[in-house]
């Protein structure tokens, strides 16, 4: 599945559970006015086209209307649709699940016009115990041990730096915010 695709699936994932939040509780008012089903409904044919796969088996049926409020549907039926198809792409595309492999994630603050302060929830040493290469390992070792150092050896580091941002450049831009961190 190409990359667009999955991200217009996500997209439409994220429409569907915005829905819920539009739904009153069953304990407020037992009814859903039939525009927020209609868009739903229509959310519904469009992932079917978007991702190939029929979800038409989601949609809440015109049988759901309310007898005495033709325009309404009821809530509970409405919620059920939602949670399940809420669940079945969570299933098939991974979705709201927690990516082991992702490295934790960098926060950037501006806390005024002058000053930028980073957050980041990994460090070198993270880096070096994710490593699957020996090279890259022994490498982020050497920059480690090298800004450690009271004496920096600002060309020892560029070198390193090069040969990072040769080898991946997913990994470089995963060392440049901790260099930055450190204030180098």
């Amino acid at each position: 599945m190409g990359e667009i695709q999955l991200t217009r699936i996500r997209s439409i994932y994220g429409d569907i559970k915005g829905l819920i939040s539009q739904i009153p509780p069953l304990t407020e008012r037992g009814l859903v006015n039939e525009f927020l089903v209609a868009q739903f409904n229509e959310t519904l044919d469009n992932l079917s086209k978007v991702s190939g796969s029929d979800y038409s088996m989601y949609k809440v049926p015109d049988s759901q209307r309310n007898n005495d409020w033709p325009s309404e549907y009821q809530a509970g039926t409405v919620r059920v649709q939602l949670g399940r198809i809420i669940s079945r792409l969570e299933e098939e595309y991974g979705f709201n699940k927690i990516d082991d492999n992702k490295a934790p994630g960098i926060v950037i603050f501006n806390k005024n016009e002058n000053e930028i302060s980073l957050q980041i929830n990994y460090t070198i040493n993270d880096l070096i115990d994710n490593s699957q290469d020996e090279v890259s390992k022994n490498k982020l070792k050497e920059l480690r041990d090298e800004i450690e150092k009271p004496n920096k050896s600002w060309e020892t580091i560029k070198n390193i730096l090069i040969w990072i941002l040769d080898f991946s450049k997913e990994l470089f831009l995963k060392v440049i915010p901790i260099l930055l961190q450190k204030k180098l």
